[in-house]
């Protein structure tokens, strides 16, 4: 387990995302699913809360503050949607979704050449909304943030710095929520406390991969993982 959270914290400080999307299906071999969603909370908050300290002369809040709102928002309501729409429904339609989404952005960046422009505050608001139902729903909350930020053109530092600051605010949020819905254990808990270490040792070596990536890299970096995230949430809900 280890190595899992050592690789997925690495990912997320080089590229912003993706701690969820490497971790959960690799932990569910050696630690129970629920489990799994609680660690991966754990460190990502701790991930999240190191890039965003970090980096926090970076984050774009006149982005970040609606994201941040509309995830409180959607953070209860995903309990609730969770309770009249089968997981398996919700991952089929949230994988479609991403998909669709990350091949228009990689189609629009590199073919139509469209401008990024400042996003509708409401728009932003939606994104973060989605964002916050799905983080407590299907304990992933990255697809609708990736894809608002892209869209608003944030790259490198700012995109990181900015997408960790809303991903903070979800799990502060969300991890309460786990606990008063009775998912957090004590050895959930105590799973999450021996994963610390290779944490932060995977912070420190994403720090040392991103800090050398060249701008075009991470782009397409970001965006190919946005289209596996896609990819892997359809193949998981067929599955």
């Amino acid at each position: 387990m280890a190595g899992i959270v050592f690789a997925a914290a690495a990912l997320q400080r080089v590229v912003g995302f993706g701690f969820a999307l490497l971790a959960v299906p690799l932990m569910a071999f050696v630690v129970p699913t629920k489990s799994a969603v609680v660690i991966v909370f754990l460190n990502g908050t701790i991930t999240s809360a190191w890039v965003a300290g970090r980096l926090r002369h970076s984050i774009a809040w006149i982005i970040a503050r609606p994201l941040g709102a509309g995830a409180l928002v959607g953070a209860p309501l995903g309990v609730v949607v969770l309770s009249v729409v089968s997981a398996g429904t919700l991952r089929l339609v949230l994988g479609v979704t991403t998909t669709l989404a990350a091949i228009w952005i990689i189609v629009s960046a590199r073919l139509v050449r469209l401008e990024p422009g400042l996003p509708r505050r409401t728009t932003t608001f939606a994104m973060g909304l989605l964002s916050g139902i799905i983080n407590t729903s299907l304990a992933t909350s990255g697809p609708p943030l990736v894809y608002e930020l892209r869209r608003a053109g944030l790259r490198d530092d700012r995109f990181r710095a900015t997408i960790s600051a809303v991903f903070l605010v979800s799990n502060i949020v969300g991890l309460p929520l786990l606990a008063l819905a009775g998912l957090v254990t004590r050895f959930d808990v105590a799973l999450g406390a021996t994963s610390l270490a290779p944490c932060v040792i995977g912070i420190v070596a994403g720090t040392w991969i991103g800090d050398r990536m060249r701008p075009p890299h991470f782009v397409w970096a970001v965006d190919i993982l946005l289209l596996a995230t896609g990819a892997l949430t359809i193949a998981k809900a067929l599955s």
